[in-house]
């Protein structure tokens, strides 16, 4: 790998851990609007406590589940019709651990912008690239000639073929486009057979773009955390100098928490956080609200 392809991999998944990536990221607070107005977050000491405290969960939670998302996409032993398995097992086991609705339905509908916007890049990317126009869904008319198991089998396995072999076609980072992984996920939440969570599709994203899954879980955990910092300072309210310090502060805590995450299995996942699961159902009931979990 060139260094031009390097960068130009390392650029895609910045983008998509932008704050002004339009994924609706910044319109939730994750429960944490609740310690507000319970009046555990004042100041700036409160909110490091808070991030802390965060981190600590993170890698058996969103970081955990981006991070075997990506690992198993990237996973040269696992066929296609394989990791199609393991993302409907991933996916079911990460929608059960979601415990507040707000949090379960807000990662669908990121998710969902996700693997549009996605498309959308690839597409664009495509029509640039010596002719090749990208991937065109079939048609009812087509899928009808099948069965109705066979044509969900092969309709979402023939998508990621047909990445896979855009992602082969040039040797600079220029020819490189499509999404493979992702387009399986997506696949499979159209067929209902998985509901879609941002940080599963993260994890696809980051197997399809990103130089290595632990770089990319690092860029994503600097996401969220980046998110809570910008939350903090609307709901605290907290100065921009004081989140931005304790945002800074929680990067070491960071590398931690994706080192573990690095380390886990599926059956890690879940295993602590219950008190800001609390929190995230407490904040349904919140007589006031600035975001939406």
């Amino acid at each position: 790998m060139n260094i031009n392809e390097t960068e130009s991999r390392r650029l895609a998944m910045l983008q998509v851990c932008d704050s002004v990536f339009p994924v609706g990221a910044f319109a939730l607070s994750n429960g944490m609007e609740t310690f507000v107005q319970r009046d555990f977050l004042r100041r700036g000491a409160d909110f490091e406590e808070y991030m802390k405290n965060y981190l600590e969960v993170a890698p058996y939670k969103e970081i955990g589940q981006m991070v075997l998302a990506g690992k198993y996409a990237t996973d040269s032993r696992v066929s296609r019709k394989g990791l199609a398995e393991r993302l409907i097992e991933l996916d079911e086991l990460a929608s059960a651990l979601q415990s507040a609705r707000e949090i379960r339905e807000g990662s669908e509908r990121m998710c969902t912008r996700l693997v549009k916007l996605a498309e959308q890049m690839d597409a664009g990317q495509a029509q640039t690239s010596d002719g090749h126009r990208g991937f065109a869904k079939p048609s009812p008319a087509d899928n009808a000639t099948a069965s109705a198991a066979d044509s969900r089998e092969n309709s979402i396995i023939a998508v990621h073929e047909h990445h896979t072999e855009r992602h082969q076609l040039h040797d600079t980072a220029d020819g490189l486009y499509g999404s493979p992984s992702l387009d399986l996920y997506a696949g499979l939440i159209r067929e209902r057979r998985c509901r879609g969570l941002h940080s599963i599709a993260m994890g696809l994203y980051a197997a399809d773009h990103a130089n290595d899954v632990r770089d990319a879980a690092i860029m994503y955990g600097y996401s969220l955390l980046s998110a809570l910092t910008m939350c903090a300072a609307k709901a605290i309210p907290l100065s921009q100098y004081a989140g931005q310090v304790a945002l800074h502060d929680s990067f070491p805590r960071l590398v931690r928490a994706v080192n573990i995450a690095m380390t886990l299995k599926p059956e890690d996942l879940g295993i602590s956080g219950a008190y800001l699961d609390i929190a995230a159902m407490q904040h349904e009931i919140l007589y006031s609200r600035l975001y939406m979990s």
